[in-house]
């Protein structure tokens, strides 16, 4: 087998310009003008070009998203920075009543509607403002607790008693009389039921369970 030199030169009579023109004037036929293929020839955007700028754009929405979780503060924050917590001056009686009428109201809309399936519909609601009596509980010295709630945290009730006291009355251990003047009626809410935070249990969905007595 004869072998054959790849790296050979080229013989003298080819042509060795690399101007596209004359390439393209050798390629395209004589009839043909060199000037019109050039101007009709397209612009080809490379793929990995594209690609490059959305990996850009990733990086950018990525730093964003960064920053909107870095200005956010962890419940570890919140609690060294007291964001929740009523300050002292602020544990007064009076101070709440309007907002005890206005809890009122709002319990006076939810009557309008009807009575049936009422239970359900307080269960659900917000509670802030609401007149909270402890009428049962495991712990002696919650029971006879009175005042309006003003603070619901997932498994306990804040209220603000008549004498200025800010309680924290656990749900699961107790039983609660909430009294509504519109129809003039008490209602009893059982706190084991109520264990959730108030924008969970605004969706959620109760089923009828037996109650545990204390």
């Amino acid at each position: 087998m004869n072998s054959e030199n790849v790296y050979q030169k080229l013989p003298h009579n080819h042509p060795t310009s690399t101007n596209v023109g004359d390439i393209l004037s050798d390629l395209t036929s004589k009839s043909s003008s060199t000037s019109k293929v050039m101007n009709n020839l397209k612009l080809i955007h490379v793929d990995r070009y594209q690609s490059f700028v959305h990996e850009d754009e990733k990086k950018k929405k990525k730093k964003e998203k960064r920053r909107r979780e870095e200005r956010k503060l962890t419940c570890k924050q919140k609690k060294e920075l007291k964001v929740y917590d009523i300050p002292k001056e602020a544990h007064n009686y009076v101070l709440f009543e309007p907002l005890s009428q206005l809890w009122q109201g709002y319990m006076a809309n939810l009557l309008m509607g009807g009575n049936t399936n009422f239970q359900q519909k307080l269960i659900k609601s917000d509670f802030h403002g609401a007149p909270m009596t402890v009428i049962q509980s495991k712990n002696p010295s919650y029971v006879g607790v009175s005042g309006i709630m003003i603070q619901e945290t997932l498994s306990v009730f804040k209220m603000i008693t008549k004498e200025n006291k800010l309680k924290s009355i656990p749900k699961n251990s107790c039983i609660f009389k909430i009294y509504i003047e519109h129809n003039k009626k008490d209602y009893v809410i059982y706190g084991q039921h109520m264990v959730s935070r108030p924008a969970e249990r605004a969706v959620k969905k109760f089923k009828p369970k037996p109650t545990i007595s204390l």
